[in-house]
């Protein structure tokens, strides 16, 4: 408290930035390439050491309107700033998406693209329909970066949610971003593909499916769901390609993670639902699961057994048909019983 009794307020707090915010603002707007550096700088350390990214979110336009400038030298820091106010402000930013892409197309050998793919990965997460109409592009911008970036990927994965169609072209580089490097690029890379795989997009190749099929029983729990789902949208498109690499689920069906087995057992049953051989290579490991805790493990494990005309598994199935304490596991293995009549 000041002797006034009033909040003594001290620099580089809040009300300091409130204080500053008109003249880096001014600085911005002005004609002095040094006062815009400096500016930026402000803005930067602002972010990064005072974590105060809101009280400069206004400047995004005039940032973006110095990216714009040719002639400037300290794009990098500018790029890093708007990287940093997409994650506080994605709607903020989103307006500037289609300068942020164009200096990334222009740029896409350097270490600014990073940050402007960064950007736009934060703003497709919440304006994927802002994002889209760029998906051409930041597909371009990947293949030119070898295809790694998993800001860009991000920003792939996003958008194929809101329309899997536009990032057809993005398809190959893809494919071989989840191949070199599976556990950095593999998340998003998966969510992408089998986004593709449940529309009408073409698909580059279904040789990914190999590569995914490995990642079902890996260590991290983003990723291995990932996997197992990228699988189960493929199943919807090309069950045999699924039905090909089966053997992979073993260790998923009894993975620890409940969450896991419920998963790997409703892709078993995509697959199985066309493809009813699948389930002959792990159709114990499947049965087992009709005694699991959960009640989803039970539920699709039900399925995937009367997909997959498990006629060994009648007498279990009409057992729990009966008894289950869950409505829906006995719904389940009550279809499941008529599956094998």
């Amino acid at each position: 408290m000041n002797r006034e009794g009033g909040e003594t307020v001290e620099p580089g707090g809040r009300g300091a930035a409130r204080a500053d915010l008109p003249s880096v603002l001014a600085q911005l707007d002005g004609h002095v390439s040094a006062d815009q550096r400096a500016a930026v700088r402000r803005i930067r350390t602002a972010i990064e050491d005072e974590e105060r990214a809101a009280a400069y979110v206004p400047t995004v336009p005039k940032l973006r309107a110095l990216l714009e400038q040719p002639d400037l030298d300290f794009h990098d820091e500018i790029a890093a700033c708007l990287a940093a106010l997409a994650a506080e402000a994605p709607t903020d930013v989103a307006p500037s998406s289609g300068t942020l892409v164009a200096v990334a197309h222009e740029h896409a050998d350097q270490s600014i693209a990073c940050d402007l793919l960064r950007a736009l990965a934060a703003v497709a997460a919440e304006r994927p329909d802002v994002v889209a109409e760029h998906a051409d592009a930041i597909a371009d911008v990947l293949e030119r970066r070898r295809g790694y970036d998993r800001c860009g990927i991000e920003a792939i994965a996003h958008v194929s949610e809101y329309a899997p169609t536009a990032v057809e072209p993005a398809g190959p580089i893809l494919v071989d971003a989840l191949s070199v490097n599976p556990t950095e690029n593999g998340g998003p890379a998966l969510r992408a593909l089998g986004r593709l795989a449940r529309s009408e997009a073409t698909l580059p190749s279904l040789e990914f499916v190999t590569d995914a099929a490995a990642l079902v029983a890996h260590d991290d729990r983003s990723l291995r769901h990932s996997a197992i789902g990228c699988l189960g949208d493929v199943a919807h498109r090309d069950p045999a390609a699924v039905a090909a690499v089966a053997a992979e689920f073993e260790a998923a069906l009894s993975f620890p993670d409940p969450d896991t087995r419920a998963l790997t057992a409703a892709t078993i049953g995509h697959v199985a639902a066309s493809a009813d051989t699948v389930i002959e290579p792990i159709r114990w490991e499947i049965f087992e699961l009709l005694a699991d805790d959960n009640p989803h493990v039970r539920a699709r494990a039900c399925v995937a057994l009367g997909h997959g005309r498990v006629d060994a598994a009648a007498p279990r199935l009409r057992d729990l048909a009966r008894t289950d304490p869950v409505p829906t596991v006995r719904d389940r293995a009550a279809w499941a019983v008529g599956q094998l009549s």
